[in-house]
C-alpha cells in the first residue's frame, strides 16, 4: 500500500510539473510570437467581411450632424455611467481608471474606462476594459460578440449606440489597439484563454446614434 501511494503521489508530482511547463511555454509563446499570430481573429471570412461593410457605412457618420437626436451636452462631454450589451447579457457601471506608473488596472465588478480616452460620443478611442474570469467576470463573453450587435454607453443625459465591426486577439504588450482613430470608435478589451489569460480579446464598434436622455 505504501509503495502505491508514494507512486501515485509521483505521478500527481510529475503532472503538475507538465501542467506549470505548459502554461509557461504558453506565456512566452504569447509575449515572443510573431505579429501574424498576435493579431487573429475566431471571426469566419464573412463576418470579417461584413464588419468592413458596417465600418464602411458608418465610417463618415462622425462629420453628419444627422446621428445625434434629441438635445442634452454635446458628444464627448460626459463620462460613461453605464455599458449595456445585449448579445452577451452586460448591464455593468462603468468606472474612471486612470494609468498607474504606465499600467492601465483593470476594475473590478465593473467596466473600467482608461480617463485619457475619450469619453463617450466624442470623436477618437474611447477605451474599456473589464475582467474574464474573476471578479465579476463582466467580460466573460465578449468573444461572443458579431459584426452588427450593438454596444450601449449611457451617460447622464444620453445613450450613445455602438455598432461591432472588429474582433481581433493581441500580445499583452501589443498596445497599438489602444492608439487614437479619426472616428467615433469603442475598443472593448479583456484576457483571455478563460484562466489563462496570456492574451488579450480585442472587440471594436463604431458609433451609430446618439439618443438624449429627458
Amino acid at each position: 500500500m505504501k509503495r502505491t501511494v508514494n507512486v501515485a503521489g509521483a505521478l500527481l508530482t510529475v503532472a503538475g510539473m507538465i501542467l506549470l511547463a505548459y502554461v509557461g511555454v504558453s506565456w512566452v509563446q504569447s509575449r515572443q510570437g510573431s505579429p501574424a499570430q498576435a493579431s487573429a481573429s475566431s471571426w469566419s471570412a464573412a463576418e470579417q467581411a461584413k464588419g468592413r461593410e458596417i465600418a464602411s457605412t458608418l465610417g463618415n457618420r462622425v462629420q453628419d450632424a444627422s446621428f445625434t437626436t434629441g438635445s442634452g451636452p454635446p458628444p464627448g462631454s460626459e463620462p460613461a455611467a453605464r455599458i449595456i450589451i445585449p448579445r452577451i447579457g452586460v448591464n455593468a457601471p462603468v468606472v474612471e481608471t486612470a494609468p498607474v506608473a504606465g499600467v492601465w488596472e483593470v476594475a473590478d465588478w465593473a467596466v473600467g474606462h482608461l480617463s485619457t480616452s475619450p469619453n463617450p460620443g466624442g470623436v477618437g478611442n474611447n477605451a474599456l476594459s473589464a475582467h474574464d474570469d474573476i471578479k465579476g467576470e463582466v467580460f466573460k463573453r465578449l468573444g461572443e460578440l458579431q459584426p452588427g450587435d450593438q454596444v450601449q454607453l449611457r451617460t447622464r443625459h444620453a445613450v450613445y449606440v455602438y455598432v461591432v465591426t472588429d474582433q481581433l486577439t493581441v500580445d499583452p504588450s501589443d498596445v497599438s489597439v489602444l492608439n487614437q482613430s479619426p472616428k467615433a470608435i469603442v475598443t472593448l478589451i479583456s484576457c483571455e484563454p478563460y484562466w489563462v489569460d496570456t492574451q488579450r480579446l480585442v472587440v471594436q464598434a463604431l458609433l451609430k446614434s446618439r439618443q438624449a436622455i429627458a
